[in-house]
């Protein structure tokens, strides 16, 4: 009992300064709970045994405040190797192969996964809609500014193929090569140029039609939205379960903080 007791009180401290080496840790950690709690119990333990040693204490395994600190500062410095190590060297925690756009699709949309019908065309009057465009602008900075994710063109809400005949109509030249030129020059145009670098554009087959798949790292920084043409109203957006909010300037504020930095 006394052991199952002590196994279970290291567990919890482990977690406790893990968790208190994230939040004081800049940036943003590629590691699961689990290894959080472990690299906070080797870190805890470390930094204690040496705050012990510095400051004389009767024995190394004494607890105290000097010890506390010890294991915080011990527990940051574990973190912060082990993510110096990811960063330099690609080390991360293995994941599971990526799924085909078709598994992607028939799983339906999530809060990493949004389907859009076209981009340009607004099927419900049968004309060019800007409001199309600009939606699309919008969930791209959303997955950009919260945990990146997936953007299909060419599906509808329910996984339903409808391709890219509508879009591509309008365009002098109705090809795809024209087609990803208007859709890169388009988040340029809303996004800015630095926000380009986490996006990726392809064109794959589904079923009998081809999509386009956008496919969103998360920025190293927050994107802002230019709505109007030749204005700037540097709105934002960021990801939230399954839909993509607008942040007022204070909820920003708040985001900011616990995002970036």
């Amino acid at each position: 009992m006394e052991t199952a007791l002590l196994t279970f009180g290291i567990l919890i401290a482990g977690f406790i300064f893990g968790i208190i080496a994230r939040f004081i840790l800049p940036g943003r950690q590629p590691f699961s709970l689990a290894e959080t709690t472990i690299m906070g119990m080797v870190g805890a333990a470390l930094g204690a045994i040496a705050s012990n040693l510095v400051f004389g204490a009767d024995s190394v395994g004494a607890i105290g405040p000097g010890s506390i600190l010890g294991g915080i500062v011990g527990s940051v410095l574990v973190l912060a190797v082990a993510t110096w190590v990811g960063d330099h060297f690609g080390w991360r925690r293995s994941e599971s192969p990526p799924s085909s756009i078709a598994d992607v699709i028939e799983a339906g949309e999530s809060d990493s996964v949004e389907f859009k019908s076209t981009a340009r065309w607004n099927m419900h009057t049968g004309s060019k809609d800007d409001r199309m465009e600009l939606a699309i602008a919008k969930t791209v900075a959303g997955f950009l500014n919260g945990e990146g994710g997936l953007l299909v063109i060419g599906v509808d809400d329910d996984g339903v193929p409808v391709g890219l005949g509508w879009d591509l109509a309008l365009m002098k030249a109705p090809d795809h090569d024209r087609y990803q030129l208007w859709l890169i020059d388009h988040l340029e145009r809303t996004l800015g140029k630095p926000s380009l670098a986490f996006v990726t554009v392809s064109f794959e087959p589904y079923r009998s039609e081809v999509v386009v798949v956008v496919r969103i790292d998360p920025s190293d920084r927050p994107v802002f939205l230019n709505e109007r043409k030749g204005g700037r109203t540097a709105d934002f957006y960021v990801r939230m379960g399954n839909s993509t909010r607008k942040l007022l300037t204070d909820e920003f504020a708040d985001y900011q903080q616990s995002r970036w930095t």
